[in-house]
């Protein structure tokens, strides 16, 4: 059964009402200071509170009638509540306490929120707890895109993620995206992941355009995600062809437009990746508000104003 794009695009953005999420017993603040930086479920609580309490001192405090996790007062530094989390995380996969934590990617994410630190860093925590968290990330998206030399048409380099992937197996990706991990700036990243996803070579990753962002709030069952992606074009010559070089797609596909917009509404794209193509869609004239009656809902829900600090 096909879905409409407004339905698609809602799969990803499906919490509308930040403020009662914070309000709801549901969840905790997770604070740096008395900056909001994240929101933690309650149920994932109790056995942080247990593997904080079995640290020496305690890197975090809990105030249980505002339903907040803040940061001990020792922990003043990002270099100093980095290495307290390592260590509490790496307790906590130990002992199986949150079952995110058994697909460790040992890739580091930060979290923003200070502003006394130079790049406004907070902490960076292992990525496979930052939904857990519930904190801002970031990644990039690369559409990768060829033209038809003779007629101007457009297709696109379409992946398969590997069936081994941990999240959305065998789902279907652009042709290159990934997380911003471990301090590494955007162009970096960009080129990074285009030779590991794709064994497209650094001097064509870098003739990539930043096309914007999206951005969308989006629960997992690990927790909230709230993430902004930064969306790349890439024009590939036609005799280029990606080839999987790290294991984590299973094969890449050109197909032309009409094609790609037909998999989406059949949800056969990974829900943030198929939003990432919406915003391609709307960019290139290929959806309008003449042709798509729900247009502007569409245009809300792929550029949310996430209430959480980012770069």
């Amino acid at each position: 059964m096909k879905s409409s794009l407004l339905e698609i695009v809602q799969w990803c953005n499906c919490i509308t009402d930040f403020g009662a999420i914070v309000d709801s017993p549901s969840y905790w603040q997770l604070l740096v200071g008395t900056q909001l930086v994240g929101l933690i479920r309650t149920g994932e609580v109790p056995s942080l509170r247990t593997a904080s309490d079995g640290q020496s001192p305690p890197p975090l405090e809990f105030k249980d009638c505002e339903r907040q996790v803040t940061f001990a007062a020792w922990c003043d530094s990002r270099a100093k509540r980095t290495d307290a989390m390592a260590k509490l995380l790496a307790q906590m996969r130990h002992e199986e306490s949150w079952a995110s934590l058994a697909k460790w990617r040992d890739e580091l994410y930060p979290i923003y929120g200070d502003p006394s630190d130079p790049k406004g860093i907070a902490v960076f925590i292992e990525r496979a707890s930052a939904a857990n968290f519930g904190v801002r990330t970031f990644g990039v998206h690369i559409n990768g895109i060829v033209r038809n030399a003779e007629t101007g048409e457009l297709s696109m380099w379409i992946a398969r993620r590997s069936a081994t992937k941990s999240m959305w197996p065998g789902y279907l990706d652009q042709v290159v995206a990934g997380g911003m991990g471990n301090g590494i700036g955007l162009t970096e990243t960009v080129v990074k992941e285009c030779y590991e996803e794709g064994g497209i070579p650094a001097e064509l990753a870098r003739t990539a355009t930043c096309a914007g962002t999206i951005q969308y709030f989006t629960e997992t069952d690990q927790g909230l995600q709230p993430e902004t992606q930064f969306v790349y074009d890439l024009e590939l010559p036609n005799d280029f062809v990606p080839r999987p070089q790290d294991g984590e797609v299973q094969e890449f596909n050109l197909w032309p437009i009409p094609e790609v917009i037909e998999r989406i509404k059949l949800k056969q794209f990974k829900p943030n990746s198929a939003m990432c193509i919406v915003d391609f869609l709307i960019r290139r004239g290929y959806i309008t508000p003449e042709n798509e009656p729900d247009y502007l809902e569409i245009i809300d829900n792929i550029h949310v104003k996430l209430p959480l600090p980012g770069f």
